[in-house]
């Protein structure tokens, strides 16, 4: 394979959706489209059988991933890595998960490291500092993407990572796809039945204790009576969903909150959302919806959890609240309800930050050129 022309086995363990299917599908339709060859290794039954196929990638669809003490199932992994690694010659296997990891670090280290492994961390997980977990990052793996800086960070201080062999890449998203449209918005507004006065604070989450809802339900209901225009709608659903109907009815403002669930279309939905928010307590590390609201010229209000903090910059695309708190949040959506200018402003600071650092094609121009890097590392660290 020449030096311009990669060719990539992205591998995941994961059947359904969620934020890292959909980092690693954004990844490889953009691979493809700058000339790469891409192969997805997944599970049966994965979702990411069928989008990598409409990506243009090949898959191989066969890989069980599955972890715990399966000796059946890890060999027959072994077997299907290493035959790839032998027939394909890739220059990068990037692993995604624990699982998948360890199959294809364990398949690379029987055939004496031929292949630059390189590894992507997507929360916020504490990683155990032991022999094996040591062998793994440090002596097996090449190189480790991690989608936000303060994980980053924290790893580099870890016995089984070295901080040279890390860098963050935040997850991108389609800028044009998400692009404020006035049409969209009243049809959108009209669906979910708002009218012009009401100002629709959006939250885009999993319903579990992970993100926070209950905290922008309990500000909304502390500004309830001086604020009558504020509501909220909720897009996504979990096991939490039936607590938070019963919290919003105990905090009298069941008539407030639109229960939307999962959606297709959320880009069109969103169009409808005047405020997003972002109220996370664990786990968020580049959260795809924030960047999505940013994109829409929505201006935001963010934990301080995580990652989120290095995409909304307090004050200038939006406000940045510490997590877990309500006199805070409740705060910022004062300040937000009473100003349209500063809603305005904020909302088109926030599309240029977008344009400027989370459009896809940078999050994936980002990843090659780490590709890049990590290739010449394992050039250094293993000589053929």
């Amino acid at each position: 394979m020449d030096d311009s022309r990669l060719n990539i086995l992205i591998a995941d363990f994961h059947l359904q959706g969620g934020g890292q299917v959909r980092y690693l599908l954004s990844l490889a339709r953009e691979l493809v489209r700058f000339g790469h060859r891409v192969t997805v290794g997944c599970r049966p039954g994965s979702v990411l059988v069928e989008g990598a196929r409409e990506a243009g990638c090949e898959v191989i669809g066969n890989f069980n991933f599955r972890g715990g003490l399966r000796p059946f199932s890890w060999a027959a992994d072994l077997r299907r890595a290493r035959g790839f690694i032998r027939r394909a010659k890739p220059d990068i296997l990037h692993v995604n998960g624990s699982q998948d990891h360890w199959s294809l670090a364990l398949a690379n280290r029987g055939l004496g490291f031929p292949v630059c492994l390189v590894r992507t961390r997507h929360n916020t997980y504490t990683v155990k500092d032991h022999l094996p977990n040591r062998l793994l990052n440090r002596d097996w793996t090449d190189y480790q993407i991690v989608v936000c800086d303060v994980v980053r960070r924290t790893l580099s201080g870890q016995r089984s990572f070295e901080a040279t062999r890390l860098c963050s890449i935040h997850n991108g998203v389609d800028a044009e796809r998400y692009k404020a449209e006035p049409e969209r918005r009243a049809a959108a507004r009209a669906e979910f039945g708002y009218g012009d006065a009401d100002l629709v604070c959006g939250i885009v989450a999993r319903m579990v204790p992970a993100k926070g809802h209950q905290f922008l339900f309990r500000a909304v209901a502390q500004l309830a009576k001086h604020y009558p225009a504020i509501k909220i709608l909720c897009l996504g659903q979990g096991s939490l969903e039936g607590e938070l109907k019963a919290l919003a009815a105990s905090l009298g403002i069941a008539d407030r909150i639109t229960f939307a669930g999962f959606r297709e279309d959320m880009d069109a939905c969103l169009q409808a959302v005047d405020i997003g928010v972002q109220p996370s307590i664990d786990c968020d590390t580049s959260s795809f919806s924030l960047k999505e609201m940013m994109a829409l010229e929505i201006p935001v209000i963010a934990s301080d959890y995580g990652g989120l903090k290095e995409i909304v910059s307090d004050g200038v695309e939006g406000l940045v609240v510490h997590a877990g708190t309500v006199e805070p949040l409740g705060g910022a959506l004062r300040r937000m309800a009473e100003s349209a200018d500063l809603r305005a402003r904020m909302g088109r600071m926030g599309r240029q930050r977008v344009l400027a650092d989370f459009t896809l094609e940078v999050f994936a121009r980002r990843t090659e050129h780490a590709y890049r890097r990590a290739i010449e590392i394992h050039r250094q660290r293993r000589p053929q």
